[in-house]
């Protein structure tokens, strides 16, 4: 075990050191202000009234030299340079001072056509070289290095701690582990969990849960900020700053746990149903930890096989309220074989625990 915890902090090591040398792409400037619509023969400042379906960008080369343009949408549009057509697609990344030199010109109109355009969607930065004097363009393949070095080094620290875990207590993992009981509409009564809810061993799969989740959330983040305003609270260039927010996204999602414990306890002697708190949030628990570790490796493998694509990542976020919804309904065919209460009482302390909590988690995420 202190193997696996040296080898992990020697990679972090080194993948760290190179990124506080290497040059990395920047944004410097939200274009959105510089957005124009051609009306009545002339380009007019976007105020975002009228139905055009293109959006048009005038941008100098000699403002912006060895700078990029990035553009992206949830949906595929046309991209024009200087009326001519560059090509169809959901994300570009072009070099202003190549463009210009093509064009034998130092002023380029971009033109973004996409039919029924939503310009929430559209999203315009400048991207700039952290050092302005040098001219290497291989730089472009290193703007996701911070990122990719964040993602492998936090799914090696998870591994690690999911090792130390089930070396703690192999009895408890193995029943946080358990697919098939899941599903399973009969636990045994002696189950360490149920009596022991707050015991270090539990605790630490609710702090390895809140990792786990907070880690499936900021890839996706990461590629979604055109999307949903709330990835963007959560953005940031560096290796260290992505540490950060993933800590800070982490530790958000634990107070959330230990106030869905308050709640399902609460709650569960309020509407006298003693038996069923700690089934309740067990199988939560269990439930988060096997289905986002499955999805989070799948996320994973997706990312390092370079899968960019904003739809597929929308898909991935997507995929968290499906499933807390479809648990919604398995927790409550479970809870019905153990708890002696009636159909309202049960049905009532559901909508308290589960069903409010999930539409507010809709209304953040989705909003």
């Amino acid at each position: 075990m202190k193997q696996l915890f040296s080898l992990f902090f020697i990679y972090l090591a080194v993948s760290t050191f190179p990124g506080l040398h290497a040059q990395s792409l920047q944004v410097e400037k939200d274009l959105k202000q510089d957005w124009l619509v051609y009306e009545q023969d002339q380009y007019k400042p976007y105020t975002g009234e009228g139905n055009s379906n293109t959006i048009y960008l005038r941008i100098d080369s000699r403002e912006h030299p060895h700078d990029f343009i990035r553009i992206r949408s949830s949906e595929s549009f046309n991209l024009l340079v200087n009326g001519l057509v560059c090509g169809s697609g959901d994300h570009f990344r072009l070099p202003i001072d190549s463009l210009a030199k093509a064009h034998n010109t130092t002023t380029l109109l971009f033109g973004i056509n996409q039919n029924d355009l939503h310009p929430r969607n559209i999203h315009t930065v400048m991207l700039g070289m952290s050092e302005k004097n040098v001219l290497d363009h291989a730089i472009v393949k290193r703007e996701m290095s911070s990122f990719r070095d964040f993602a492998i080094s936090a799914v090696l620290l998870l591994i690690v701690m999911l090792l130390v875990i089930i070396r703690l207590n192999p009895k408890l993992a193995g029943d946080y582990l358990s697919v098939t009981r899941i599903f399973s509409m009969r636990e045994g009564e002696d189950a360490q969990m149920y009596s022991r809810i707050a015991n270090s061993t539990n605790i630490l799969f609710y702090v390895y849960c809140s990792l786990l989740i907070g880690y499936y959330l900021i890839v996706i983040f990461h590629f979604v900020s055109d999307l949903f305003p709330i990835a963007l609270a959560f953005e940031a260039e560096s290796f260290g700053g992505m540490i950060f927010q993933w800590l800070k996204l982490s530790s958000i999602i634990l107070s959330l746990l230990f106030f869905k414990i308050i709640l399902v306890f609460g709650l569960s002697y309020l509407f006298g149903i003693h038996e069923i708190p700690g089934i309740h949030f067990f199988n939560w628990i269990r439930l988060l930890v096997v289905f986002f570790g499955l999805l989070s490796i799948v996320l994973f493998v997706y990312f390092i096989w370079h899968g960019h694509s904003l739809e597929t990542h929308t898909i991935f976020l997507k995929l968290l309220g499906w499933i807390v919804g479809g648990w919604m309904i398995l927790i409550f065919f479970k809870l019905t074989r153990r708890a002696n209460a009636s159909m309202f009482h049960l049905f009532s302390y559901i909508c308290a625990t589960e069903l409010i909590p999930f539409l507010f988690m809709i209304k953040v995420l989705y909003n």
